[in-house]
């Protein structure tokens, strides 16, 4: 009798798994994917849609042909309950489907719960950022709160966007931090005068307490005016698995082992921002590991029902980040090296192509 594997969600992660599964298959395994959209958008891609480089398409992969190359099941639908004793994920339309093994790689949201009803928009879920970002760049203040990779991208492409097409008005970026404040002092020292000498106007160390239809009030005092809130504020975890009473950490993302395994459930695996290892907690939300995790999450989701033992993902100690700042130009950085040109800009664009070439 045939097994049947879930997989939650079409994260990076998750597209190396249906690649694999259309080039070698998984026998007596009948594989169904659970997604809300037919698309998965490539967040690596989303700093150059803004600023008018690529086009939507190019952003994004369509999970039908990818689906019907694995042999996978597409379900178009959004999974709102896991009852892992019983081994049943339940969609928000009520239907319920049953597993032997499940496996999520559903990302992260970043519009907390105080400004859900809001002004405050997020780029999640992903398949609204085209047309969210396609209104708030034509816009005279839009206004970006979160100063990490995203919000320092996205500030930068707008603007970008504005000069290129002379479009009035001036981006602005608040954070309740330092600019990239997990990097070394002299990267956000290089980002704060990249931004400045763009345009861009930065308020950092200011918390957003209130966001009005029309400016937005800091923990400082500062009554901040905007034309739309793009809301990048740090990642928070999907509440589904708090709700399944699974073991998380204190912002609701899944623990579990480096065998991607959640803990206390070894048919259960994750992958991607949805998930945080238990042997490396501070890592960060990023796309880089996520990419890595997707051929050792294939590896063990095939060992697991060929009961063979699971191989160890282990996060490299060093990874290349280039951040896009506009008019086609990168900052790379790559521990100690970095650099800020052209260069760096086409190398990020020869990734993030062969990337979606490898699921398109």
């Amino acid at each position: 009798m045939s097994k049947r594997l879930l997989l939650v969600g079409a994260g990076h992660a998750h597209l190396e798994v249906l690649k694999q599964l259309a080039e070698h298959g998984l026998s007596d395994v009948d594989v169904c994917l659970i997604t809300p959209s037919p698309y998965q958008y490539y967040s690596g891609m989303f700093s150059g849609f803004t600023e008018g480089i690529y086009t939507e398409e190019d952003t994004r992969v369509d999970l039908r042909p990818l689906a019907q190359r694995a042999g996978v099941q597409l379900i178009q639908k959004t999974a709102v309950m896991i009852r892992p004793e019983q081994k049943k994920v339940i969609c928000h339309d009520g239907s319920v489907y049953p597993f032997d093994a499940a496996s999520f790689d559903i990302g992260s949201r970043s519009l907390p719960e105080s400004v859900e009803h809001s002004a405050a928009q997020s780029i999640k879920p992903n398949y609204h950022f085209t047309e969210r970002m396609k209104d708030l760049r034509e816009t005279p203040q839009p206004l970006i709160v979160g100063g990490g990779a995203a919000g320092t991208e996205l500030a930068l492409s707008i603007q970008s966007y504005k000069h290129m097409h002379q479009r009035p008005g001036q981006v602005r970026l608040v954070t309740s931090g330092s600019l990239l404040s997990d990097t070394p002092k002299w990267v956000r020292a290089r980002m704060k005068h990249i931004l400045k000498k763009k345009g861009v106007r930065v308020w950092e160390n200011e918390e957003v307490k209130h966001v009005a239809d029309d400016s937005i009030e800091t923990s400082r005092g500062n009554k901040i005016r905007h034309t739309g809130v793009l809301w990048l504020g740090g990642a928070v975890g999907d509440s589904i698995f708090i709700r399944a009473g699974l073991d998380v950490d204190d912002r609701g993302f899944a623990f579990v082992s480096r065998t991607l395994q959640f803990k206390n459930y070894d048919y259960l695996f994750g992958a991607g921002d949805c998930i945080t290892l238990e042997t490396d907690p501070d890592l960060p939300k990023s796309g880089v590991y996520a990419v890595r995790q997707g051929p050792i999450l294939w590896e063990n989701l095939k060992n697991h029902f060929q009961r063979r033992p699971l191989e160890a993902f282990v996060p490299q100690k060093k990874a290349l980040y280039i951040l896009s700042t506009g008019d086609r130009k990168g900052f790379l950085i790559y521990g100690a090296v970095h650099a800020h040109n052209h260069k760096a800009w086409k190398l990020k664009h020869k990734i993030d192509r062969e990337f979606m070439a490898k699921y398109k």
